[in-house]
């Protein structure tokens, strides 16, 4: 399983949400290029971001620090926020970033989706599956789409979608523990391969997703407190998958 960092970008400065609320912003660094390499130099070998004000506004607003990143990254970026049609996807993965998520979009258009598997490679494309009570938020998570995450899971799996990412949204920048029950549902409920993230603490929180057969964990809050030394939390994660 790989451990994933995070960098979420609010206003072009790294910052961390709790529970996603925008109200509740935790600035860590205003330089998201230097937090790159931070996690680069721990080991990280695949980096996670978060375009926020995209999430919420649908506009790619932190467009000229994703290019920066894109610039300055010697590990493949995957990066979710505001992209809501295969146009936009496309220019992403031209910029060199390796993966783009789709989260509001899955719902609401899911063509666009599918058009993107078919047209650059399911390998680039990940889906998100934002839920709070197991039911899909959208747009920054303020909207609640009604669906259930289960669901959107085998909707996407239909249209050739092979890796979602599932954030439980009340554990979101918690460091209360994970989700496992819904960790372990989702797992045998689909053949995609799953990225998971919400309320990891700790290094056991980890070990414990990898066994249930997660394929990446994506790690913020901890890694930035200190609650997980990343360098530490990478070992670990790779000694006992072997």
């Amino acid at each position: 399983m790989e451990v994933i960092p995070a960098i979420d970008l609010r206003g072009g400065k790294c910052v961390r949400l709790y529970q996603g609320d925008y109200g509740r912003e935790t600035v860590f660094d205003a330089d998201p290029v230097g937090v790159l390499r931070r996690w680069e130099d721990a080991g990280a070998r695949r980096i996670h971001i978060v375009d926020l004000d995209g999430a919420r506004d649908g506009i790619r607003v932190n467009a000229p620090v994703v290019s920066q990143l894109a610039s300055a990254a010697s590990v493949p970026l995957q990066l979710g926020g505001g992209i809501r049609d295969a146009a936009a996807a496309g220019e992403l993965l031209d910029l060199g970033l390796d993966r783009v998520i789709f989260g509001t979009a899955a719902v609401e258009a899911p063509d666009e989706v599918h058009k993107t598997v078919a047209n650059r490679g399911a390998e680039h494309v990940i889906v998100g599956v934002d839920a709070r009570d197991g039911l899909v938020t959208t747009r920054g998570w303020r909207t609640d789409s009604g669906m259930s995450a289960i669901d959107l899971v085998g909707e996407m799996e239909r249209l050739g979608v092979e890796r979602v990412m599932y954030t439980d949204t009340t554990k979101d920048g918690t460091l209360s523990h994970p989700n496992f029950e819904a960790a372990a549902e989702l797992a045998g409920r689909t053949t995609c391969r799953i990225l998971f993230a919400g309320g990891i603490a700790s290094i056991d929180d980890l070990v414990r997703l990898a066994e249930l057969g997660i394929d990446g964990a994506v790690t913020g809050q901890a890694i930035y407190t200190g609650a997980i030394d990343l360098a530490e939390a990478i070992s670990a994660v790779g000694a006992h998958s072997r």
